[in-house]
């Protein structure tokens, strides 16, 4: 406002060159250039009006176009963790390699189970015992203490088993149940010939340390 012109008593004048009319409440703002060109800052404190108040500077915001790919990629990548360990490492301890590998367990730990000998009891009980666990593993240590031992070494009783053959009859990652057909040849003092026996067993194996384990042996 020039020294010359007399005030608009109609018009209230805020410092910062912001006019506002007294009677309607209309915001006018006017920027000034100072000797340089260079725009005058707005002032602060702007009265409230019916215009959209001017945007404060603020931080750096997330946009739309940035956070739904992100949340879209990190969707993704929980869906296939998901399927991996669901379905696929499911498949792939269940497949035909897991199922030779578990057939080769129970097929050792029943022979180890059945095959005993005076002359080195002690070595082949403590052979069978690792292959069992649970609850198993002490009707087992029972039984040969009671049974086993006394006529191993009073009659001289020599039993080899072998298994003629297996199959899985049901898989799962952890657990897996074999049908083992076995041979088993038993000699004594009392009986020096040899002594067929044929026999089928239900092996239940469990996954334990990363080994299968006989943990049931029903003979059927």
């Amino acid at each position: 406002m020039s020294t010359g012109e007399q005030p608009d008593p109609d018009r209230i004048v805020i410092d910062g060159d912001v006019d506002l009319d007294a009677d309607d409440s209309a915001v006018e703002f006017v920027v000034t250039e100072d000797a340089d060109g260079a725009p005058d800052d707005f002032p602060d404190g702007i009265p409230d009006g019916d215009q959209t108040p001017l945007p404060a500077a603020s931080g750096r915001r997330w946009r739309p176009a940035v956070v739904l790919p992100l949340a879209l990629l990190l969707a993704s990548a929980v869906a296939a963790g998901s399927v991996y360990w669901f379905l696929y490492r499911a498949d792939r301890l269940t497949d035909a390699a897991s199922q030779q590998e578990v057939i080769a367990a129970a097929r050792e730990g029943t022979e180890a189970v059945l095959s005993y000998s005076s002359e080195d009891l002690d070595k082949s009980l403590a052979d069978a015992k690792s292959h069992l666990t649970g609850e198993f593993l002490d009707h087992y240590s029972t039984f040969t203490d009671d049974v086993v031992r006394p006529a191993v070494t009073q009659k001289g009783v020599k039993t080899e088993a072998n298994v003629a053959r297996a199959a899985v009859s049901e898989m799962h990652p952890s657990q897996a149940q074999v049908l083992v057909f076995v041979n088993q040849v038993t000699t004594s003092k009392d009986r020096p010939s040899p002594a067929l026996a044929t026999s089928a067993v239900m092996v239940t194996m469990v996954k334990s340390g990363g080994r299968w384990l006989i943990s049931e042996f029903k003979p059927i």
